[in-house]
């Protein structure tokens, strides 16, 4: 086919898809003009009362105000107003939450979350992901696609973050906090109606649009009703591709993503006292490429990046289907709730390793691209496939407001996962050789057992592995508060958690030095994750809380990572070439704070102060010499932290806010190595920002029946610039610290009774920080980093009515 008949069919494709959200537009549209019954209350799932939220975080409706622990949540409209449509965006407009990209996972969309410092790469995350009731977090495994999955910003009644140890009524993957996902309830008495579209450009890139509906409405009023919902997205690509050699552009805008997403959910009052909502969640998300960027080949200063040296498309897919029932049978004075769902998951990875390659085995040490590799590629294709069922069941007493307040359950998890991880490699004996013709002489090794030991797996794989994770959780959970005397309530919850955990591992190619190698391993654990609480709610607007609470992460095991890291290991202490047992670690968190609503609710400050005990740390962390990963339990470490939030209505036409973290998280204890080599000295900080910032401001202007306004959100977190500890093994000198980040967005608009018009801007200032900065091997040249997306500007049309 020829490259202009290849052209216009791309056009016709781009053209086709901005017709759906043109459509989708106008559907937003007609639907306003319509007379419907307004579905506010319906749309939002009873998401505010008096302009307060409610929220769901201790399992029974409160408002958020009333709820005695550290929580951010924002609604749909909040949403909208920041322009948030993902989790980085949630966590760039949430001081204390922390998603970004590691250097193990960059540029694949996979990342790293965490609250309050509480962060791992590895195992068991440390933050919760709730879509409804339903935990979908994921043991991190083998497959840079193994990280957690999240759900895109559309048509959400709300998200809450919570904030601290969540482990009493959420598990063991709540360690530092969890974040939820609450979808709107189905209509059984009103319509109800969200529509979303948009249109941008980036500076340097490519085109962005999407659209997508949601609607609600009873289909046998106040018996039987749903809640449907289908949204597209594409967000264009911004990093071009350069030839290897001549540095001529060869694809420009190549790290595009496209996501889709639907839900269908049915609300049916089966009887006067119990209510069933069965629903469906799909999910489907493509990343085209990588955005990863090389430093040496980018005009940073003007936010325009490139990359030359990778050849494969490092694309990803990651899709999702969750079914799930909830039950709701109303008692006298309580109520029994069952949550029963199936996830079912598949994700699959292509990332280029000719550098790595080149690096590791070939002793290049980057600059220019050798020569005689030119049509040389060595690439992983990596993959997994998810499937958890869990069913939890509840019962609670109706109303938080009792003297007496209580929840006790149980709940069921069984989750199997399975990976499949493939470096090929075929020309690998000519990188070698390459390597080690000035040391050896011409092609010094003939074949590849000369090298290696052994020949490539299947003739084509240096490694090749598959590796099945089967983890089973049963647990029994019960929390309580009593109002003591008039205004003082005490708060005690305890979960028990028996968990088990199966691994099977098959490994084979040269870099293992081995044909074939099977490992089984097992770990069991069981433990007790106590809560205790005390609130004074002076008045009905001023209150005071603290909280201990301990949280508790079960066995993992690591991978073995072969012979080529063999240095690294000697330099720890580890064994290379097994697979090894980490065991669990623990948190004990102690918190202080005060929520306060004031000048008639015109002013509203929310703070705590924290302290975590952190014992056994669960370690993630890349080997210098050879650039994978492994996973060790090393040392303690403590967390000093506090959140604090303030807003303020000045006026009725003007809101302000300023939220802020500060996270002090440093290792207590040394972990001394072989030969008693420090291999990482206490004091060493965590790859959290110390501070984070964030400000909002908000004018609305009346006119006649229009709502003109201006908003503008800039976030800052800070630089830790807290020496490198350069004699460790687990620090690559050449790699600073994390730098200082900011970001300015600003958006004007009217809304037309339930439509919203408006123009924005993201990354005002196109601000352009280096992040996640890495290389193949200490004291390569070819490095790579990531950044924000430069400047984009664009037109939004939302409805909700």
């Amino acid at each position: 086919m020829s490259n202009l008949k290849m052209h216009k069919r791309a056009a016709s494709r781009q053209i086709a898809k901005q017709a759906i959200v043109a459509a989708l537009l106008s559907t937003s549209t007609i639907a306003h003009a319509q007379n419907a019954t307004s579905g506010d209350a319906e749309a939002t799932g009873e998401a505010e009362v008096g302009g307060e939220i409610l929220v769901t975080a201790t399992r029974q409706t409160q408002a958020l105000s009333r709820v005695p622990i550290s929580i951010v949540a924002k609604d749909q409209e909040a949403l909208d107003k920041q322009g948030i449509r993902s989790m980085s965006d949630i966590a760039r407009l949430t001081p204390g939450l922390t998603f970004g990209q590691t250097a193990l996972y960059f540029g694949t969309g996979q990342s790293v979350i965490s609250i309050r410092g509480v962060q791992s790469d590895s195992g068991i995350p440390t933050t919760g992901i709730y879509i409804d009731d339903t935990p979908i977090q994921t043991r991190t495994g083998i497959s840079p696609s193994l990280t957690n999955p999240y759900p895109e910003v559309f048509d959400l009644d709300r998200v809450e973050v919570l904030r601290g140890p969540q482990g009493t009524l959420f598990g063991s993957g709540s360690v530092g906090g969890a974040v939820r996902f609450i979808t709107p309830k189905p209509s059984l008495d009103s319509l109800s109606l969200y529509g979303r579209s948009e249109i941008a450009g980036t500076q340097h890139g490519a085109m962005s649009y999407e659209g997508g509906v949601g609607l609600g409405a009873p289909i046998v009023e106040g018996k039987l009703g749903f809640r449907a919902s289908a949204w597209y997205r594409h967000d264009g690509g911004y990093v071009d591709r350069l030839d290897r050699y001549s540095k001529q552009l060869i694809d420009k805008d190549i790290d595009s993503k496209d996501s889709f997403s639907t839900r269908v959910a049915l609300g049916w009052q089966a009887t006067e006292n119990l209510t069933l909502t069965p629903s469906v969640f799909y999910q489907n998300v493509k990343f085209d490429d990588s955005s990863r960027f090389e430093l040496a080949q980018s005009d940073i200063a003007h936010a325009n990046y490139r990359t030359s040296l990778s050849r494969i498309p490092e694309n990803r897919k990651d899709r999702f289907v969750l079914p799930a029932l909830k039950a709701e049978l109303e008692l006298d004075g309580m109520s029994l709730v069952s949550n029963t769902s199936y996830f079912k998951r598949k994700t699959s990875t292509r990332s280029d390793d000719v550098t790595l390659s080149l690096g590791i085995f070939g002793s290049y040490p980057g600059g220019d691209f050798p020569a005689g590799f030119e049509n040389y590629q060595s690439g992983t294709n990596s993959s997994a496939k998810q499937r958890i069922f869990s069913q939890e069941v509840r019962l609670q007493n109706d109303n938080p407001g009792d003297r007496f307040n209580w929840v006790a359950g149980l709940f069921y998890m069984n989750g199997t996962t399975r990976e499949t991880f493939g470096s090929v490699d075929p020309d690998l004996l000519d990188v070698v050789n390459f390597g080690q013709t000035e040391v050896f002489g011409d092609d010094p090794f003939p074949t590849m057992t000369d090298a290696f030991g052994t020949e490539l797996y299947r003739d084509i794989y240096s490694v090749y592995q598959k590796v099945g994770h089967k983890d089973r959780q049963i647990a029994a959970f019960a929390q309580a508060d009593f109002e003591i005397v008039p205004r003082l309530r005490l708060t005690a919850g305890l979960r028990y958690t028996d968990a088990k955990y199966d691994f099977s591992s098959f490994i084979a190619g040269p870099l293992y030095s081995t044909d074939g190698i099977n490992d089984r391993i097992s770990a069991h654990s069981k433990s007790l994750t106590p809560k205790f609480g005390v609130t004074f709610q002076a008045d009905r607007n001023n209150m005071i809380y603290a909280n201990a609470a301990k949280g508790v992460r079960g066995s993992g095991v690591a991978s073995a990572v072969g012979a080529a890291c063999a240095a690294d290991a000697a330099a720890i202490g580890f064994d290379p070439n097994t697979p090894n047992i980490v065991d669990p670690d623990s948190i004990w968190s102690y918190e202080i704070g005060s929520k306060n609503r004031l000048a008639g609710g015109r002013l509203q400050l929310d703070i705590s102060a924290y302290r975590v005990d952190w014992k056994n740390v669960q370690t993630l962390f890349t080997l210098p010499a050879c650039q994978l990963y492994t996973t060790l339990n090393l040392g303690n470490a403590k967390i000093d932290g506090v959140d604090f939030a303030l807003s303020a209505k000045p006026t009725d036409n003007l809101t302000l806010g300023v939220s802020a973290s500060y996270i002090n998280a440093r290792y207590t204890t040394s972990v001394i190595g072989p030969e008693d080599s420090v291999i990482r000295k206490a004091g060493e900080p965590f790859p959290v920002a110390p501070w984070s910032l964030q400000l909002n401001g908000e004018y609305v202007l009346p006119i006649d029946r229009v709502d003109g306004y201006v908003r503008a959100d800039f976030t800052y977190t800070s630089h830790d610039d807290t020496p490198l500890d350069v004699n460790s093994p687990l620090v690559d000198p050449d790699l600073p610290r994390a730098p200082a980040t900011t970001m300015l967005n600003m958006r004007v608009g009217a809304r037309f009774d339930d439509v919203d018009v408006s123009l924005f801007m993201n990354n005002v200032t196109n601000s352009h920080p280096v992040q996640s900065l890495t290389h193949d091997t200490v004291g390569n040249l070819w490095y790579r980093g990531s950044s924000f997306r430069p400047r984009t500007v664009g037109l939004t049309v939302t409805m909700h009515r």
